[in-house]
């Protein structure tokens, strides 16, 4: 018998039965239908889990801290080491020459200032995020106007101003200050940033522009400094909240470093003092629990906290183990995404033993009808034998109708569960995440990717032949003088 006989036979005999075929071919669309959705219910979490934790920031950030210890459960107290690797610029270098699948690594510190426009304008919301200005390019920043910080910038108090900085710029003379003014999206900036006609500087004396200065003292003087770039506006921030409520300005951090030195020098005189005044340079101590922690080798702890730009998300794992092997602490955005991940692990587990069940009532649904038709089929079978038809013919050929009832069944499953997809997400819409522990308005609840399409056909043509393994070994088994009896 030529192949095209067998698969001619098989479809015939599917059509002849119209009713119970349609029936059966039901069950499988059922069962693929059910763990379609339930496994892509279970991909939305995810992928909404992972939305809402890369608001929070990139996946493949990695902050690495000096370990400073951990309560002993047993005990509660709380157990310090003897000694801890600090973060200064001999670990920052190590860690780029040895750890590996990193993109780039920057020590990372907030720093505070007044911001000072033409010696006329104040902003005092001066909140400024601290990083390695070579670096920046690589940790995710993008400039809707000028350019990043990058080496050339380094040590010095070259900065970039996020998109709503311009708009918190008050006379300090005549006006109250600004706060949180917030620009619309694509709103025009009420001046040119990065024009060299605009001059900026920084101070911490709060008085400057607003209060007469005491002469008869030495000068304040505030720190030059020049904008070289402008950021994007945050879509998230303006899609979530209607607006960018970012306002840092982002500096080298050793050039901000020496800014505060210098800064501090010149207040101090102004206070006549030699004393500091309340405004910490750098991270060279560290307490926890009001002991202070010992660092290895007699080294200060310069930084406070260093960032780990991981290249791929898939190595943000290896690499935060790698670093605590090293002696540091770690945290990032990975770390609350397998949090929650793990919360509801038991969930997704049981959604997925649902389209497991419905799957395997599928399956016996297939070998009842294909049984049921051997019984139908006997004197047919003898027939086939006496006259000479192989035994792997014949069970081929049930094999066949076997899986045209999975194919069938698989492809309108997996059409109809586009369906209940689209339902699914419509009912979930409008906070009905929140349900699920997920707080972002961008994510859906079932997402099937183009993988589960395929891999639901397959499976379903699968459990289509092997269902019907039993009643095809069980038809060439027949006897055929019995067959031919058999009315």
């Amino acid at each position: 018998m030529k192949k095209f006989d067998i698969f001619s036979f098989a479809l015939t005999n599917f059509l002849r039965r119209k009713a119970r075929s349609a029936l059966t071919v039901l069950g499988v669309i059922i069962g693929t239908a059910a763990v379609v959705i339930m496994l892509s219910i279970g991909i939305g979490m995810n992928k909404g889990f992972e939305d809402q934790v890369s608001s929070w920031g990139d996946l493949k950030t990695i902050r690495v801290y000096p370990y400073t210890g951990q309560y002993n459960e047993e005990t509660g107290e709380y157990e310090m080491p003897d000694e801890t690797e600090p973060l200064d610029d001999i670990t920052v270098q190590k860690f780029r020459d040895e750890l590996e699948n990193v993109k780039a690594v920057s020590p990372t510190d907030w720093g505070w200032s007044y911001m000072i426009k033409d010696n006329k304008e104040r902003n005092d919301a001066g909140s400024i995020s601290l990083l390695d200005a070579s670096a920046m390019a690589d940790m995710g920043y993008e400039v809707i106007y000028g350019r990043l910080l990058d080496e050339r910038d380094v040590g010095t108090t070259n900065f970039v101003m996020a998109y709503n900085v311009p708009f918190n710029f008050y006379n300090a003379r005549t006006e109250d200050p600004k706060y949180g003014e917030y620009a619309k999206a694509g709103e025009e900036f009420p001046f040119d940033p990065l024009s060299d006609k605009v001059k900026y500087a920084f101070t911490w004396y709060y008085g400057y522009l607003r209060q007469a200065v005491d002469t008869t003292k030495p000068r304040i003087v505030p720190e030059e400094a020049q904008c070289v770039g402008v950021l994007v506006q945050n879509e998230t921030n303006i899609k979530n909240y209607g607006y960018d409520y970012d306002c840092d300005i982002y500096m080298d951090i050793n050039g901000y470093y020496a800014m505060q030195e210098r800064l501090q020098k010149n207040q101090n005189k102004y206070y006549g003092t030699e004393e500091e005044v309340g405004i910490s340079i750098g991270g060279t101590s560290y307490y926890v629990n009001g002991q202070q922690v010992n660092f290895a080798d007699g080294r200060e702890n310069k930084y406070n906290s260093v960032i780990v730009i991981v290249d791929d998300v898939d190595h943000v794992r290896d690499v935060s183990k790698t670093l605590i092997d090293m002696g540091f602490e770690t945290s990032g955005a990975m770390d609350s995404l397998d949090r929650m991940q793990e919360q509801t692990k038991f969930l997704r587990s049981i959604l997925g033993a649902i389209g497991a069940v419905a799957f395997f009532v599928a399956a016996i649904s297939i070998a009842n009808t294909m049984v049921m038709s051997i019984y139908e089929r006997t004197r047919e079978i003898g027939i086939m034998k006496v006259i000479g038809c192989k035994l792997s013919d014949i069970r081929g050929m049930f094999l066949v109708e076997a899986a045209i009832i999975g194919i069938v069944g698989g492809a309108l499953g997996v059409a109809f569960s586009y369906g209940i997809s689209a339902l699914v997400n419509k009912l979930a819409a409008g906070g009905g995440m929140e349900a699920f522990g997920i707080y972002s308005s961008d994510s859906v609840l079932s997402i099937i990717p183009p993988w589960l399409d395929l891999a639901a056909l397959v499976l379903a043509t699968a459990v289509g032949v092997i269902s019907g393994l039993y009643p095809a070994i069980r038809a060439t088994r027949l006897s055929a003088l019995e067959a031919i009896k058999n009315e």
